[in-house]
């Protein structure tokens, strides 16, 4: 059999299509139509609406070549077969041709290609574009243009399907259809239906950091995680600033996305420490702000954690927005954001971590600093167990071990006493878990004895004069907050988050209500007259209603005490506070109005209540009193006659005997 029998033989249908196409409408005749269709077999078009005008040029030469037809002859055949185009196009690609018509795009003129290609691709409608038709279309314009010309194509092609999306949206069913929900397959940001979000995507160069692909090989819930995240951030995330969107969130995202399909990794809130530095490797290589990227981890972990119908008590990090905790658990000058368990390597170890966790934050009353402050020293016992099946088959000779080595090092008593009881803690949940018998240790053979230390932290009267004379140079914010420090030796915590009405009159006084918040109480303490007319004023004067915070930092919460601290110790540096070389701390400030009662002959027992001390052990220990007090007792004793030693004293001259 000939090639050209067997080419026929295997594309039979094919070529029945082509016939029945050139035979419609009686606009060919026999010979005519015989001509035509051997020239578009033998050029393997077999759909006359695919002839392109190249090849009607050609067909046209061709029969000028043959000298079978003359002029006018070769000139209706040409004719014919494309007035025969014309009206397959129109009755298989109408609606598509009327479609692209009302487009009103920029640079129509270079409609017509792709008018062309659309018809090539088999697309009857605009709405069945997606990106990878539009690859298609990238791939052929780049076997025949330079970029600067595929791009001008590339942007009237994304024109006319984003005038569609756009028309489609006017509709019920449209927006339905158009509705962000999570299907295996490629999203391109600029073939979203937000017209807003289109317009941002506009000047981004590298078209491929908008294309998501949820078709690739990739765990499922990975997948479905980064879809919720890439949603996220679309709608919620700087909208005002797409720049910023793309270079904080959706540029790493991306990168994340790429690592953890490369990775098998299944769950982002799962990711390890090991597998966060291998990604951070790779972000070195992309940018120079490394921090700024890295942060899309603790941002995805957060997103997935708050927006999850449940709590994820299994992530490895927990954030404290999700548990709408009472408001004497937390600090909002200085809150706990997260509780992580990342640290511990050992699996089954963090999940028992999580569950003692899980105890204390759902049922327990402690603070969450509180709970933190347990969980780090718990870490460390598991992390130095982690070569075991767990933390429950470790004896009682390998504790005993690890509390000897604690014990070398230059730890204090009461911090190594502190250790102890928080492990007997955690021990104490896993037998009441059932995960351990008993107890393998016995905190009375470990604890220590411990004595009160005090340590001195007045602060000289030259440095906070110093501070006082140089103060109008301050912030507004942090002078106010040094003031209440220096006036009435409140924690910092404690002014941070006074309310509008913590100032009280009562005719006589002025008073402040504090609520301390290690003692989960209120207190009244009486203040000078001046603080009071001046906080009144500012209060008046900021509109400050009587729940509201006085001082508010930047998200309208509470003002955040490490923000004061940076803040007031950059201002004392500038300033030349005791020559530069000032540290400031805020309690310091606590233990001076303490030791400034004392000396001017205040109970020890009044100063713990002004204080909010529970035991006069405590107030002591803010009391700096020995220089001062001996001084003054030894001149008060020494001034009596009867104490003069010198008075005793007799004169001898020499050779005396007695």
């Amino acid at each position: 059999m000939s090639a050209i029998r067997l080419l026929q033989a295997e594309r039979w249908e094919e070529i029945q299509h082509l016939h029945r196409q050139l035979m419609s409408g009686g606009i060919l005749q026999r010979e005519l139509w015989e001509e035509a269709e051997k020239f578009l077999i033998q050029r393997e078009i077999y759909d006359v609406t695919l002839t392109e005008e190249q090849d009607l040029r050609e067909y046209k030469k061709s029969l000028l070549d043959s000298g079978n037809y003359t002029k006018k002859q070769v000139k209706e055949q040409s004719s014919a077969l494309r007035k025969i185009q014309q009206y397959w196009v129109e009755t298989e690609y109408g609606e598509l041709l009327s479609e692209i018509r009302e487009c009103q795009v920029s640079d129509g003129a270079l409609k017509g290609n792709i008018k062309r290609f659309l018809i090539r691709q088999g697309i009857h409608h605009i709405k069945e574009i997606d990106y990878a038709v539009r690859s298609r279309y990238e791939a052929e314009l780049q076997k025949m243009w330079d970029e600067a010309n595929v791009m001008k194509y590339l942007k009237v092609f994304d024109h006319i399907k984003q005038y569609s999306i756009q028309k489609e949206m006017e509709s019920f069913p449209g927006r339905m259809e158009h509705q962000r929900k999570y299907q295996a397959q490629i999203v391109f940001l600029p073939y979203l239906s937000d017209l807003e979000l289109i317009k941002d995507f506009e000047y981004v160069r590298d078209k491929q950091e908008l294309v998501w692909d949820f078709a690739r090989k990739a765990s499922e819930k990975l997948k479905r995680q980064i879809f919720l995240l890439l949603n996220y951030i679309l709608d919620n995330l700087y909208r005002d600033n797409p720049k910023e969107r793309r270079v904080r969130y959706l540029l790493p995202l991306h990168w994340l996305y790429d690592f953890c399909a490369d990775e098998d990794i299944e769950d982002l809130e799962g990711m390890e420490l090991g597998q966060i530095q291998q990604f951070e490797e790779i972000v070195e290589q992309k940018v120079v702000n490394v921090k700024n990227s890295m942060q899309i981890i603790d941002n995805s972990r957060k997103i997935l954690f708050l927006t999850a119908p449940e709590i994820h008590w299994y992530a490895n990090v927990w954030y404290m927005e999700r548990f709408h905790l009472a408001e004497d658990r937390l600090n909002p000058s200085s809150p706990v954001q997260r509780l992580s368990f990342i640290e511990v390597t050992n699996k089954k170890n963090r999940e028992l971590l999580q569950e003692y966790a899980k105890y204390h934050v759902g049922i327990g009353g402690l603070t969450i600093a509180n709970i933190r402050g347990q969980l780090y020293e718990i870490k460390r016992l598991l992390e130095y167990f982690k070569e075991e099946e767990s933390i429950c088959q470790v004896d009682e000779n390998q504790l005993d071990g690890y509390f000897k080595e604690l014990a070398d090092r230059d730890t204090k008593d009461d911090t190594f006493n502190k250790r102890i009881v928080h492990y007997l803690k955690f021990y104490q949940f896993l037998n009441v878990r059932g995960y351990i018998e008993e107890i393998p240790f016995k905190p009375e053979y470990y604890l220590r004895k411990t004595y009160p230390e005090h340590h001195d932290r007045t602060v000289e009267e030259r440095v906070y004069m110093e501070i006082l004379h140089k103060l109008y140079v301050f912030p507004l914010v942090p002078r106010f907050i040094f003031l209440h420090l220096w006036c009435t030796g409140l924690r910092v915590s404690e002014v941070c988050t006074l309310k509008g009405d913590a100032y009280y009159w009562d005719g006589e006084d002025a008073w402040l209500k504090v609520y301390q918040i290690k003692m989960k109480a209120d207190k009244m303490i009486p203040i000078p007259l001046v603080m009071y007319r001046i906080m009144r004023k500012y209060i008046e004067m900021n509109h400050i209603r009587p729940k509201d915070y006085i001082f508010k930092g930047k998200n309208g919460g509470a003002y955040r005490v490490a923000t004061f601290r940076q803040e007031f110790q950059q201002y004392c540096d500038r300033n030349g506070i005791a020559d530069g070389d000032y540290i400031f701390k805020s309690h310091d400030y606590r233990h001076t109005l303490a030791t400034q009662f004392y000396d001017e002959g205040v109970s020890i027992q009044t100063i713990r209540d002004y204080l909010g001390h529970f035991s006069e052990e405590m107030t002591k220990q803010y009391v700096d009193f020995m220089p001062k007090r001996v001084d003054k007792a030894n001149n008060i004793y020494f001034k009596k006659p009867e104490n003069d030693l010198a008075s005793k004293v007799k004169v001898k001259k020499r050779g005396d005997r007695k």
